[in-house]
């Protein structure tokens, strides 16, 4: 009898750590256009949408991003503090990061092509990254 007790709790418990082992989640890069003195600005944001299942409001999470085939990128901390808002127990929140800023400055010394051109090759090297693996919460 033990034996059966400790089969079904090792099956569980093997099930359990299964069931939490996927820890890679769609994640993605947007391109946001703003201005500032020196003229256009280039903003490449990382954003996760997470699901808070902690007893705690979620202020940020740290992240270890990835490509298509699982290869790691890079690593940073995500703000889910939008607005002021942590994300509460129980609901959905955008925690999001400006990777890289690409500012006006660069229209000054290089002109509009070739911030077109700088802002394109980033965008297009940002864009490979696909899931983030979440490392942490900060509360």
């Amino acid at each position: 009898m033990r034996y059966l007790i400790f089969s079904i709790l090792l099956f569980f418990t093997s099930s359990l750590n299964l069931a939490h082992a996927k820890s890679d989640y769609r994640c993605g890069v947007r391109l946001i256009f703003d201005s500032d003195g020196s003229g256009s600005v280039a903003n490449y944001v990382l954003s996760l949408q997470v699901k808070n299942t902690t007893g705690r409001q979620i202020n940020g999470v740290s992240v270890i991003y990835k490509d298509q085939e699982n290869s790691v990128i890079g690593n940073t901390f995500l703000n889910c503090s939008i607005n002021g808002q942590a994300v509460k127990p129980g609901s959905y929140g955008e925690c999001i990061r400006t990777l890289q800023r690409v500012d006006g400055a660069y229209i000054n010394s290089f002109g509009i092509e070739k911030w077109t051109e700088i802002v394109n090759t980033q965008l297009k090297a940002l864009n490979s990254i696909q899931y983030c693996q979440i490392l942490g919460f900060s509360y």
